[in-house]
């Protein structure tokens, strides 16, 4: 299985959008049976709550989820969804959602992401607030192509480690991380980020990053890649549109795991806040 992740710019244009990722998909030339990612927010991105609330659909039904469901069907792949907007029980505010799809175009899983948006940064937009459109999810998510089993996560929390220790208390093989990480805090912590939890949990991290400036002017990182659990990045996009590609190797996991156990020597225990 190879693993894939698809480097995007999204603007404010669905239509547009769903072209440049059937381009890239096309691309990258993906086997049966391989894992491909998009990145956060690849239907659409910025414009703010109408914008997102204007796409939103039903989880399990709608335009995009369809569009999804046939790409992976036509190339026999797990296609994962990076982020789509999905309808919540406020009519003001929505999910950000992951979605992954079987090759057979079934819908697999659903992830809401965790944390939110919520933070200052010095660059051109200063405030970002995604509770503002976003409601946040509470659970969390993964799923198994074959006998793999590959978590979910998005973009902002790869702040957070306990979460992809979680995830390997779960059993998880390989975590995704779409993202539409910003330029200004990408070159500073993007790719040190994602080795620590690659390092930390043992396991695959594969990151689409969105790349270059946006229809809202924002600016976002790309470098998109994917880490192997010793740490090492197998493969990186660079600033370009393009995919990020390496194979999985299950028996090197293996390996890591058995020379480090690092699960036994573990003292303290993962949990939820109250």
């Amino acid at each position: 299985m190879n693993l894939i992740a698809l480097q995007m710019c999204s603007g404010s244009s669905l239509t547009d959008n769903l072209e440049q990722a059937e381009q890239l998909l096309q691309e990258a030339c993906p086997r049966a049976g391989d894992l491909v990612l998009l990145p956060e927010n690849f239907a659409q991105y910025g414009g703010g709550e109408q914008a997102y609330l204007s796409i939103a659909e039903p989880l399990g039904e709608g335009p995009i989820q369809a569009w999804l469901a046939e790409q992976a069907q036509r190339y026999g792949i797990y296609l994962v969804a990076g982020s789509v907007p999905i309808q919540a029980e406020q009519v003001t505010r929505c999910y950000t959602t992951s979605l992954a799809f079987s090759p057979q175009g079934e819908l697999l899983q659903h992830y809401h992401k965790l944390h939110l948006f919520d933070v200052d940064v010095a660059d051109n937009v200063g405030s970002y607030r995604e509770s503002d459109y976003f409601v946040a999810g509470q659970k969390l998510a993964y799923f198994d192509a074959g006998d793999v089993r590959i978590g979910m996560s998005i973009c902002f929390d790869l702040r957070f480690p306990y979460l992809f220790g979680l995830l390997r208390q779960q059993g998880c093989d390989i975590v995704l991380l779409p993202a539409a990480f910003t330029a200004l805090t990408g070159e500073a912590h993007w790719q040190a980020l994602l080795q620590a939890r690659a390092i930390e949990n043992q396991y695959y991290i594969v990151a689409a990053n969105q790349a270059g400036t946006h229809d809202n002017q924002r600016k976002t990182w790309g470098h998109s890649m994917i880490v192997d659990p010793w740490g090492r990045c197998l493969d990186e996009q660079g600033a370009n549109l393009g995919a990020a590609k390496a194979e999985f190797n299950s028996q090197l996991i293996q390996q890591v795991r058995d020379s480090m156990p690092l699960p036994l020597h573990q003292q303290l225990q993962l949990g939820w806040r109250e």
